[in-house]
């Protein structure tokens, strides 16, 4: 994860030095670095849930695994979902905490609307990678971060900027583009691989 953000950083930072200059990169790193911390939470719900399906799925409890993936889900969504209706509504709030400067807020605000308005598919993101994790299918974590950051999120951010003059706004597009696809693509694949087994778990159950 940390190679792969380094990836997107220097890739992001690079595009902006060449089609908005300095302000640019300056709103990249607020907006990324208020990202990572509005995601602390989402992490937290989702790594604090990993022990209880790895704990049931372990035990063979295919019921309390699924109700576990579920809570999770609705719990990382719930939050996401509060905090984008923050972002949307008072902006200047999230990126007063890094700078005063008025004319890089008024700066932010629009590319910031841009950048977090998918946000709430980290939360599909997180649990499945996670779900992955705790079932020990570490092969499809690992695919699934870097499937979105390195296979979408990068050429992204060097291509949208060619398209229709997008310029710097297309790398801030680049990020809730892949928050969409990566997020959809993980939990909807990490339901077709796990539902199965829990319900060959169930019935083994009551076999």
């Amino acid at each position: 994860m940390s190679f792969s953000n380094a990836v997107v950083t220097i890739v992001s930072n690079q595009m902006l030095a060449g089609f908005g200059g300095d302000m640019y990169i300056s709103v990249m790193t607020i907006a990324s670095s208020m990202r990572q911390l509005l995601e602390a939470p989402n992490l937290a719900i989702c790594e604090g849930t990993s022990p209880l399906i790895s704990y049931n799925f372990g035990s063979e409890n295919g019921t309390r695994v699924w109700r576990s993936i579920r809570t999770m889900s609705l719990l990382a969504v719930a939050y996401t979902a509060c905090a984008w209706a923050f972002i949307e509504w008072k902006p200047e709030w999230f990126i007063g905490v890094f700078t005063s400067d008025k004319e890089l807020i008024e700066q932010c605000v629009p590319l910031f609307h841009i950048y977090l308005y998918a946000f709430v598919f980290q939360a599909l993101q997180y649990s499945g990678q996670t779900t992955f994790k705790a079932l020990d299918k570490k092969g499809c974590a690992i695919f699934f971060s870097l499937f979105r950051k390195i296979l979408i999120l990068v050429p992204l951010a060097i291509f949208l900027p060619y398209v229709h003059g997008l310029g710097a706004k297309g790398v801030f597009m680049a990020e809730p583009i892949s928050n969409f696809v990566g997020g959809s693509i993980c939990f909807i694949t990490m339901l077709v691989v796990v539902l199965p087994e829990l319900r060959r778990m169930k019935n083994q159950s009551f076999a």
